[in-house]
């Protein structure tokens, strides 16, 4: 088993060396964002046993208004945007609708990320050759995740997709990917991990509720003065587009609610 602590811990190891060389490269690095893919990968396989406060603290990372999420700024919707945005979700519709099976999905290579934890605002089954591939040109038929969410009877419904970026993409870039005058890029910052000698001795304990605790630090302060290693951001940039949700705008661009997650169309 991979324990958490020791995973936010290669968090820290594998991203934070490309921190200031990305703020001195052009937008796009690759060294960094394909850091970002690995962590991902690791990710993907760690387990620990869940508990509420810990489903609790990792839903919040969904929200819009949480102390680890940070909104990609918007600009003025322009002449050509609201045509692009459909014929992306046109484009993205085709493709995907026979995701609706989850099982499908799970044969072309998606996987449920954190599948020990149960309780899920929303479930990402993630792709990491999409992930590599959308660090390149932009498909919008090759998500790195796939959204689903929990029915009434506990089967998984297709709701939508989340699309990604290179954690140094300029407005421009996410631009070009889905307009940043409808679409909501987000990327994860303000982490703090354990240090690798505090793991490695047992200090940290692994378990959910330390787990918790950790996600609650926020500032590097905070983290510094518990002997921790502040992480800025992980992963990159990310958009969530509820392509299965409805047929308004405003709930597949997600206008019509406070957080990342989405409230299902009466008739889905």
């Amino acid at each position: 088993m991979i324990r958490l602590q020791r995973i936010v811990t290669i968090a820290v190891l594998v991203i934070a060396p490309y921190t200031a060389r990305a703020q001195a490269r052009p937008p796009v690095d690759s060294q960094r964002a394909a850091g970002g893919v690995r962590l991902l990968q690791l990710l993907q396989g760690f387990q620990i046993a869940s508990s509420p406060e810990l489903a609790s603290a990792i839903n919040g990372l969904l929200m819009d208004d949480g102390a680890h999420m940070r909104m990609a700024p918007k600009r003025e919707l322009a002449p050509g945007d609201s045509a692009r945005a459909g014929e992306i979700v046109k484009t993205a519709r085709a493709a995907l609708e026979k995701y609706t099976d989850v099982k499908v999905a799970e044969r072309d290579g998606y996987v449920r990320f954190l599948p020990w934890l149960e309780d899920q605002a929303i479930y990402h089954y993630n792709n990491i050759g999409n992930a590599m591939a959308l660090l390149g040109a932009f498909d919008a038929t090759r998500p790195v995740s796939l959204l689903y969410k929990k029915g009434d009877h506990g089967d998984l419904k297709l709701v939508g997709a989340m699309y990604n970026a290179p954690p140094n993409a300029m407005p421009a870039d996410l631009d070009s990917r889905l307009p940043t005058s409808i679409a909501h890029w987000h990327e994860h910052v303000d982490f703090c991990a354990a240090s690798p000698d505090s793991v490695r001795a047992g200090v940290v304990k692994a378990d959910a509720a330390t787990a918790a605790k950790w996600l609650k630090i926020t500032t590097r302060e905070e983290c510094t003065a518990v002997g921790g290693r502040f992480v800025p951001r992980i992963f990159g940039w990310m958009a969530h587009v509820y392509l299965f949700a409805g047929d308004d705008p405003r709930t597949i661009w997600g206008d019509d609610h406070g957080s990342m997650d989405v409230h299902m169309h009466p008739d889905h």
